[in-house]
């Protein structure tokens, strides 16, 4: 299979770096990106990189769209003057595929950024799932994860909430751990790797005990310093917190839509 990425950004780059690792030649992927910067980087991963204007004489199974979502729209419609037949697999947040000029050709998706650790979550959507290209752009990604087929296209406003934006604010609460881990200063260990255990630690727990409430219970016990810390964590309303922080994502993701 031979693609090509339009924009190079963070998560064009997760996803191409995950293709690598899943064991795709680099000789098959290829990119057209006007940041310097990224070129140079993109060649040191010996991508080729290409002109707009080359889709009319190359032969790409898919065109992977990954610009931002005030460019999108445009950049289809480039890539169909120039490459009419091109059959795109979109990872733009927001844009609906009625908002393209040719949606019926146009296939979209919302990875995330564990895609570069073949352990990402990708949501895949079309107007027909019966196609060529949509079971090409399946396999494509099942290389980089898992893929979540939604039967129809308002779940992936909910599903960029939780996937797309989610893995941040996790990581946001991490960073707070880490903060306050950092505070111990030991003298004969190094926090950051202590702590890169302690992340790997918690996928772990999950994949031996894969109920959250087991998990806890395991940990905390009555009128003790984790029961505190849980009952400190509920007055405090966090779970009410996380899911206006979802609902606010979606509701972005919304925005962008019909901002298009």
């Amino acid at each position: 299979m031979n693609v090509c990425f339009v924009g190079c950004g963070n998560i064009a780059q997760a996803i191409i770096e995950g293709l690598i690792r899943s064991g795709v030649s680099p000789s098959r992927i290829n990119c057209i990106e006007r940041n310097k910067t990224k070129v140079e980087l993109l060649k040191e991963k010996n991508l080729k990189v290409i002109e707009l204007d080359n889709l009319a004489t190359e032969n790409f199974d898919l065109v992977v769209l990954s610009v931002k979502p005030k460019d999108a729209l445009t950049a289809e419609k480039k890539i169909f003057k120039v490459a009419p037949n091109s059959k795109i697999l979109t990872v733009v947040a927001g844009i609906e595929l009625k908002k393209y000029s040719n949606p019926n050709s146009v296939i979209r998706s919302m990875p995330n950024t564990s895609s570069a650790f073949g352990k990402g979550i990708t949501a895949l959507y079309a107007n027909d799932h019966s196609t060529k290209e949509f079971n090409l752009a399946n396999d494509l990604l099942k290389k980089i994860g898992h893929v979540f087929i939604l039967k129809n296209e308002e779940e992936m406003h909910i599903f960029t909430s939780i996937i797309g934006s989610g893995q941040a604010f996790l990581f946001e609460v991490l960073r707070i751990y880490l903060d306050e881990l950092k505070k111990i200063k030991p003298d004969n260990v190094d926090i950051k790797e202590i702590f890169k255990d302690f992340v790997s630690s918690l996928g772990d727990s999950f994949s031996n005990e894969p109920d959250f409430e087991t998990l806890i219970n395991k940990i905390k016990s009555p009128g003790g310093t984790t029961q505190a810390g849980l009952e400190s964590l509920e007055k405090n309303y966090l779970e009410r917190i996380f899911k206006q922080a979802f609902v606010a994502a979606k509701d972005r993701s919304i925005e962008i839509s019909n901002e298009q």
